[in-house]
């Protein structure tokens, strides 16, 4: 059955052209020419191996439920078969390929049972982060202006006269250039790929979904305000050595502000696990004992407050 349904779902989605310049490229073609660069969706594959992992992590926990098909499952996949003719029928390839989830999942429902299907549902939820979403670039140019904006004013706190034009922050002396915020340091990268991290890291890390939420909503503002971070240090290093901030320092500053993005989110999660207990330092005390004693104590861990 399993089989044949796979059969099914590869033929129209891998074979049926609909899309595409000419109409001549099936959905999972289209979606996969979308993983590009431009769209800032280079992740796509990476996705797809992230997302049967998590499938085959998933498995055991599958096969401990109970075996209970349910005639619910065809709700979803009615739901499914909607979305993919509805996007057929308005040449949208992104509401087909939402279709896909709804059809594996409402298969499973029917043929396992919801107690095992509900396992999938994180798994498949991981196709939102391979859909380019259509307003990306009307967000990268909103993000370049903030990053401008944030730089700004933080070269004024450390007492650099700056001016800026659009996405453009300059020195008026003209001692240390004039800078221009693109695309690539809008942090619109920064965002999509730690807002997918964080989503796994989430998800797996927690089990309430009130810290699930909390931990993915901050990863946005984080994202935003560690590229200001970078950006900033750009043009605080070119002050000192312009050519060095050109170069070296745009190049792997990028990695630097990720991390450290990527360190306050973990932070942030470790309170939420642990509470604010999580931030007090350990230091590891030693009793040293006279020649001739027995056995030394036990190492012990305490709280500084």
């Amino acid at each position: 059955m399993w089989a044949v349904w796979v059969v099914v779902l590869g033929f129209f989605f891998g074979f049926l052209p609909r899309f595409g310049p000419e109409g001549g490229t099936a959905t999972l073609g289209w979606l996969i020419s979308t993983w590009t660069a431009e769209t800032n969706y280079e992740h796509g594959w990476l996705v797809v191996g992230l997302t049967i992992w998590l499938a085959w992590r998933a498995l055991p926990g599958m096969r401990a439920e109970a075996w209970r098909p349910a005639a619910l499952g065809l709700g979803f996949v009615a739901l499914g078969v909607l979305f993919f003719v509805g996007g057929w029928r308005l040449i949208q390839p992104r509401v087909s390929v939402v279709a896909l989830p709804f059809l594996v999942f409402g298969s499973a429902v029917y043929l396992q049972g919801w107690a095992r299907a509900r396992h999938l549902i994180f798994p498949l939820s991981m196709v939102a982060f391979v859909i380019p979403m259509p307003g990306i670039q009307q967000m990268t140019t909103g993000l370049q202006i903030m990053a401008t904006k944030m730089a700004y004013h933080a070269t004024q706190l450390f007492g650099m006269k700056t001016e800026i034009a659009g996405n453009r922050v300059y020195d008026p002396s003209g001692n240390w250039g004039n800078w221009e915020i693109d695309e690539g340091c809008s942090g619109i990268r920064s965002i999509v790929a730690l807002t997918l991290v964080t989503y796994v890291y989430g998800m797996t890390a927690h089990r309430k979904w009130t810290e699930r939420g909390v931990i993915f909503a901050a990863c946005i503002p984080i994202a935003i305000l560690a590229n200001a971070v970078r950006v900033t240090s750009i043009l605080v290093v070119a002050r000192i050595n312009v050519d060095f901030a050109k170069t070296t320092w745009h190049d792997y500053s990028g990695f630097m502000s990720f991390g450290a993005a990527l360190f306050l989110l973990m932070l942030l999660s470790k309170v939420m696990r642990q509470g604010v207990k999580a931030l007090r330092p350990k230091v590891t005390v030693t009793r040293v004992e006279r020649p001739g004693a027995a056995v030394a104590a036990e190492p012990s861990s305490v709280d500084l407050y």
